[in-house]
């Protein structure tokens, strides 16, 4: 019997092994391209590793007179940092209130809202365009930074997890005296701790990887984000596969030194929300 289920699980493992190399074989060709000449990439006769490692395509993405990776990071980081953490404030208020604030017409405030998940990012760009324009915010780093504040799949989400919450933590605040921002920040806020955090890799990822919005809204050199420097080197000018990918390969390490730290939270949070009791 125990030969048989050890059977079993090492075929789940070498299983599960195949499927995580499929996902990962995108990423070490990256990494093995990011060090290969440009003509290497795509090379009739390919292979993994580089026959000469080009150590020296990072150096020349990152000293680049024409843009600046070092300048894109600041502005990608400003505007994530910014973004998410004003994000995971508006979508745990707004989702308390959804879940534990009894007012009029919350359900169809909620589904009006919902709603809104539905309609696609690219219908909004027009929009937003006029908007920003007049206002001033065009070639403006908040015209990315703003939409970002507002998401209503965070919002639904985390009031999936406040519903699982029991109401009796917050009969027994009010019996205290306690309102409804004390409940929310002092009571019930902690206890979303996992939900959190896995809500804020989520923004992390969406806010550094922005690409479509940065194209229409920043078009000066300076104020580039990491995913218009990435564009630069395959402009047809130059053409840079290797430059490409060593821009790529230096743009992922904070999400994936982020994902690293909070995986555990992060599975613990998808996984618990919606889940009552």
């Amino acid at each position: 019997m125990k030969k048989r289920e050890f059977a079993i699980t090492l075929v789940k493992t070498l299983i599960i092994a195949v499927f995580a190399l499929a996902f990962l074989l995108p990423l070490i060709w990256m990494v093995t391209s990011s060090l290969k000449n440009t003509n290497e990439v795509f090379a009739g006769n390919w292979q993994w590793l580089p026959r000469e490692w080009k150590w020296g395509n990072y150096a020349a993405v990152w000293t680049d007179p024409d843009v600046s990776m070092f300048k894109a990071y600041l502005n990608t980081a400003f505007i994530t940092v910014i973004g998410t953490v004003v994000q995971l404030i508006i979508s745990s208020m707004a989702a308390y209130a959804f879940a534990k604030v009894r007012f009029q017409g919350k359900q169809v405030v909620f589904v009006l809202f919902l709603a809104t998940m539905m309609m696609p990012t690219e219908v909004t760009i027009v929009p937003r365009f006029i908007l920003f324009k007049t206002v001033g915010l065009y070639n403006n780093l908040w015209a990315i930074i703003l939409p970002h504040f507002f998401n209503a799949t965070a919002i639904f989400l985390l009031r999936q997890f406040y519903i699982g919450l029991p109401d009796d933590l917050m009969e027994a605040a009010k019996i205290d005296g306690a309102g409804h921002l004390r409940i929310f920040g002092q009571i019930l806020l902690p206890l979303t701790k996992a939900s959190l955090i896995s809500l804020m890799v989520l923004s992390f990822i969406s806010c550094w990887n922005e690409y479509m919005a940065p194209l229409i809204f920043l078009i000066k050199k300076p104020l580039y984000t990491i995913s218009q420097v990435i564009r630069w080197y395959m402009l047809d000018d130059l053409q840079r596969y290797d430059l490409n990918m060593a821009a790529a390969t230096s743009a992922i390490i904070p999400v994936v030194i982020l994902f690293i730290f909070c995986q555990r939270y992060f599975v613990e949070g998808i996984a618990t929300s919606g889940v009552k009791g």
